[in-house]
């Protein structure tokens, strides 16, 4: 078979079959990808994070390809299951693993919520994926629980390239169930390795994460991850009752792997710097929508205008121009300008130090059930509070902000559910102690405010905090 090879900064060549690259990865939709950036507005941040979700789909076609064929070579994999059957869950699995983020809008998830979820889930039933899960015996949920994104990204897989899928032998509902961690083929009695096809794209070792995690990792620069993913690749394995885990072959590297995951989310995605970089174009897109009556972003857009990136950005500019004294003119010219406010504090070590000592808590490890309880009152209340130092530092209530990672979802917490199989089980990797637990390590909010007000930001917040909670501390 006729092969394109696309050389990848992260795997090296990446190999596709050339019905591949004609069917799929040369089209509009997908080449949209090139220009949606992964990181959002990180590389304001990182100036080298301009990676996009196109060199992401690849990666995640490749490994995904490489662990199936691993998974191929072990004989209690292919036991019970036909080379045929093998090879349609190859192929959807390919198909599903460069297809499952055509559905990004501009931004990556920054812009998901200007997505209509009814307009979208309107576009699901009408593509016939409501009824194919109803007839697998999946039912609704794994769409109710859905992603716009991930919804999006089902309507395109079906309208856009269900003739394609099926010209290679795919089946386009059986993709779409992948993207969402399900085997509808595997739910309707099907051997247990479809199962695992899906989880290979949507678990907690997901060739996904596998891939954004290196790939983020070494376009950022950040250098805080380092593990041997090939040793990962090859320690992928599976069982009938237990599914997709990583053999006793992983132990020498996934301790690194996941304290690189926790020092990647800490350190890129919770940056505060990254933090406020994404906020504040998240806040562009709401001021566009307030002053335009326009949403800056649709369902139709992107399927018939194939916004991304570059078209959202040309839009706030014009808007902006146009409405020079607009609170959307001030956050673009600070966006164009990086002119980035402080924070009061940039990880939990300074926040302890500001705040915690006289909040109560382990004031060495920063880390006391006071301190916690002031960041989850911060979370809690960041709208009212955002008013309150406004108007005691006397500046517009959107040049104070208090926020957290721009992408929540992704908290390091659910590594702990990832398998190790060794004799013939599988136990977490908290159980086997793997995973530690460290006070800086902890997602914070950040208070960010003009240049010089952090002092008194500080003691207004404080002085809230101990007036609303109570000044007892626990014994």
């Amino acid at each position: 078979m006729p092969t394109t090879q696309i050389k990848d900064p992260v795997h090296g060549y990446v190999e596709l079959p050339d019905a591949l690259v004609e069917g799929v990865v040369d089209t509009r939709p997908f080449q949209r990808l090139r220009y949606v950036r992964q990181l959002s507005a990180t590389h304001l941040v990182y100036p080298g994070a301009n990676h996009t979700r196109f060199e992401h789909s690849l990666g995640v076609y490749h490994l995904g390809r490489t662990v199936f064929e691993n998974l191929r070579q072990q004989s209690y994999f292919t036991r019970d299951a036909t080379t045929d059957e093998l090879e349609e869950i190859q192929r959807t699995l390919e198909c599903a693993c460069l297809l499952h983020d055509v559905g990004h809008p501009p931004f990556s998830h920054l812009s998901e919520r200007f997505l209509d979820e009814g307009v979208l889930r309107d576009r699901v039933a009408e593509a016939g994926l409501v009824d194919a899960f109803d007839r697998a015996g999946v039912g609704g949920a794994p769409l109710r629980s859905a992603n716009p994104h991930e919804l999006l990204g089902c309507v395109i897989v079906v309208e856009e390239y269900g003739d394609a899928l099926r010209a290679f032998d795919v089946d386009p509902f059986e993709v779409c169930a992948y993207v969402l961690g399900y085997s509808l083929a595997y739910e309707r009695g099907e051997p247990w390795q479809y199962g695992v096809g899906a989880q290979l794209l949507h678990s907690p070792i997901d060739v996904d994460r596998l891939d954004y995690i290196t790939r983020d990792n070494e376009m950022t620069g950040a250098g805080v991850l380092s593990f041997d993913v090939e040793r990962m690749v090859d320690a992928y394995t599976a069982h009938p009752e237990e599914g997709l885990a990583l053999s006793e072959k992983a132990l020498s590297t996934i301790g690194n792997y996941l304290e690189g995951r926790i020092a990647l989310y800490m350190w890129v995605t919770q940056h505060h710097k990254s933090v406020y970089a994404n906020r504040l174009l998240q806040a562009m897109l709401g001021e566009y929508a307030a002053e335009t009556g326009e949403s800056p972003v649709t369902v139709d857009g992107i399927l018939d205008r194939e916004l991304d990136d570059n078209a959202v950005l040309e839009r706030l500019k014009l808007a902006a121009r146009e409405r020079p004294d607009s609170t959307l003119a001030s956050m673009h010219d600070r966006f164009r300008g990086r002119r980035f406010p402080a924070t009061c504090w940039k990880h939990r070590i300074a926040l302890a130090d500001r705040v915690g000592g006289d909040l109560g808590g382990d004031s060495e490890k920063g880390r006391g059930p006071r301190l916690d309880e002031f960041t989850t009152w911060l979370t809690a209340n960041d709208d009212r509070l955002e008013a309150l130092l406004a108007d005691a530092l006397d500046v517009p209530v959107h040049e104070v902000w208090i926020d957290r990672s721009y992408v929540p979802a992704y908290d390091p917490d659910e590594l702990e559910d990832i398998p190790i199989a060794y004799g013939g089980t599988t136990r977490s990797v908290g159980d086997w102690g793997l995973y530690g637990d460290r006070a800086f390590d902890v997602p914070i909010p950040f208070v960010f405010v003009p240049d010089g007000a952090k002092r008194r930001a500080i003691r207004v917040l404080r002085e809230a905090f101990e007036r609303e909670v109570g000044e007892e501390t626990p014994a």
